[in-house]
């Protein structure tokens, strides 16, 4: 979602359900016709997905915090970094896992 970068990721892309949350650094690779404008545009899209999935997320980057003795803590729930790559062409499944 182009509005705040947040992407929603289904369990069958993530292999494991911790795996995005636990990885250091997370790399996501989507289609550039998939970005919405916003939250709105984001809940009408999934309310017409075929639900198949058990579970899903949005993930958004990393959190940040500073309430712990005023220290600025990046990534205290999910990745440090996250990094969106954009394509244009249709991509295969092959060599993403």
């Amino acid at each position: 979602m182009a509005e705040n970068g947040a992407c929603w990721i289904t369990e069958d892309r993530m292999i494991e359900r911790a795996l995005p949350f636990i990885a250091q650094n997370l790399v996501l690779v989507i289609k550039k016709k998939d970005v919405v404008a916003n939250m709105h545009a984001a809940y009408e899209r999934i309310a017409g997905m075929d639900q198949g999935y058990g579970f899903a997320t949005f993930i958004a980057g990393p959190s940040k915090t500073a309430d712990i003795e005023q220290s600025l803590v990046l990534g205290a729930h999910g990745p440090k970094s996250m990094t969106v790559f954009l394509v244009d062409e249709e991509i295969s499944d092959a060599g993403f896992y």
